[in-house]
């Protein structure tokens, strides 16, 4: 989002790395050889043979999905058409917050995997980003009706695919509460 209301163009093109993003979206082969070959592994902790690799599978396919969300929104970011400064104003605050939001939840989330912990319920923002999605989706309609041309168009893209990370996101946080459970992450 700070790459998106930067108003220095130059400035706008250098601070965008979306290597990762494409980087999740090819891991789906490598996840399922790691995770069939994790299955012939011998009996070993509290698991036995039944640890809970098919939820590790389906949290790559949502981030799959969500990495398959970040690249349209780069495409908008970086496009030559542009909303006008005067247009992009009213939802500054509100898309900054939420990509704010988007990005704590997912650090969260991240480190509740690998640490094997559950996350802290003040760092993972389910509720917050629930109310930014409804004010993006006040903002859009809104906005939009205000303005019929391109860079209107520029705005609604920008806002949709917000949404849909959103929920995404809570998604993806639902899954990994349940792989807590199921692997008996120890709380915070």
């Amino acid at each position: 989002m700070e790459a998106y209301f930067n108003v220095d163009e130059n400035k706008r093109h250098l601070s965008i790395n979306i290597s990762g993003c494409k980087s999740v979206l090819q891991s789906k082969s490598n996840d399922e050889s790691l995770a069939n070959f994790a299955w012939w592994e011998p009996w070993h902790g509290k698991f036995g043979f039944s640890y809970p690799w098919e939820k590790y599978l389906k949290i790559g396919e949502q981030l799959r999905e969500l990495a398959s969300i970040i690249l349209p929104l780069h495409a908008c970011i970086t496009s030559p058409l542009q909303a006008s400064t005067t247009l992009q104003q009213p939802i500054k605050e509100t898309c900054k917050n939420v990509g704010l939001s988007l990005g704590l939840t997912m650090r969260e989330l991240g480190e509740s995997i690998l640490k094997m912990r559950r996350g802290q319920e003040k760092v993972i923002k389910i509720p917050e980003l629930h109310s930014f999605k409804v004010e993006l989706t006040v903002l859009s309609t809104s906005e939009l009706q205000a303005t019929e041309n391109v860079e209107a168009l520029a705005i609604a893209n920008i806002l949709f695919l917000l949404m849909e990370m959103v929920d995404k996101v809570k998604v993806l946080a639902k899954e990994v509460e349940e792989l807590g459970e199921i692997a008996g992450f120890e709380s915070k």
